[in-house]
Order: C-alpha cells, then structure tokens, then sequence
C-alpha cells in the first residue's frame, strides 16, 4: 500500500476482533511515531507502549468515551513536554505516523479521550510530563471500505488568498 492509499483508505477504527499483534508490527508502529517531525525537532516526546490485556482494559475504564478500547490489542500513550505551545501539535503528528504504518499491516486504530490525571497515576507519568493523546490499535472486526465522506477540494481549499477559487 502507498502513502495516498493509506491516507485514503484509513478510518478511525473502535472494533476490534481479538487477533494478537505481532511484536514486530508494534515496533514499526513506535518507530513511525519516533520518526515523525517535531517542532524545533525536540523529539520532546515518550511513548508508552500499553499491550496486556489487563491493562489496556482499565485503559478502557478511565476513559469516558473510549471503554472501546478494552477490545483493541494494545494502546499507545503519548506523553510531550508542556513547557512547548506545539506540544499537542508534535503529538498528533506522531500518532498520525503510527496509524499510517499501522494500517499498511491492516492494523485499525483511533484516538480517544482519557481521565488524564487517572491514567497518568496508573501508567506512573511524572507530575511535569503532559499525558497528551492516547490511540487504541487492533484488527478490525469486518472488512473496512475506507470510503470517506469529506467535502470537495475546491470547498475547502483556494489558491493565493483565503476563499479564492483553487481551480
């Protein structure tokens, strides 16, 4: 699968059947992460690979909308240095590389919400580290389309000045 096809093909993903993932894909999934740009290229960022069941179940617990994730293979928590204003920027970027290498090995994924001081006291985050983003991976449950609803680009972009026509 190339870049564009995985652009166009990834969906947020919150059904996960209960296949194992393959150690080697995880680490592809850390290192995507590790290789994506960053502000000032501060790499200020740690992840926290979470892959037993047990725990990415409470992970599920402390979330209020994303108990989902008890049935993904393993979860990844961001952590970034709140003293950058582009922290949760250089975050995103990460998980946005992962989910790309995760979906080339048919790996679905999706970013959700957490009790951040809650999840910080579980997985034993330092008070000065900013818990920033947290993804759930797996398998999907059933085959994914990958079709999109999204607007025209001539509807969301212009050429030269804001709301000029692209053309």
């Amino acid at each position: 699968m190339d870049v564009f096809e995985a652009i166009e093909t990834r969906l947020e993903i919150k059904e996960f059947d209960d296949r194992r993932i393959d150690e080697t894909v995880k680490r592809n999934v850390l290192e995507a992460g590790r290789l994506a740009p960053s502000g000032r290229n501060l790499q200020h960022w740690q992840f926290v690979l979470v892959d037993d069941p047990e725990d990415v179940g409470r992970l599920g617990e402390l979330s209020p909308t994303g108990g989902w994730v008890a049935d993904a293979d393993f979860a990844v928590v961001v952590c970034t240095d709140p003293q950058y204003d582009f922290n949760e920027l250089d975050a995103g970027r990460a998980v946005t590389h992962m989910q790309l290498a995760a979906w080339e090995d048919g790996v679905g994924s999706r970013i959700y919400t957490v009790d951040r001081s809650a999840v910080k006291e579980f997985l034993e985050i330092p008070d000065d580290v900013d818990l920033t983003l947290v993804a759930g991976f797996g398998y999907p449950t059933h085959d994914v389309e990958g079709v999109k609803d999204r607007r025209p680009l001539e509807e969301v972009a212009s050429r030269g000045r804001y709301g000029r026509p692209l053309e």
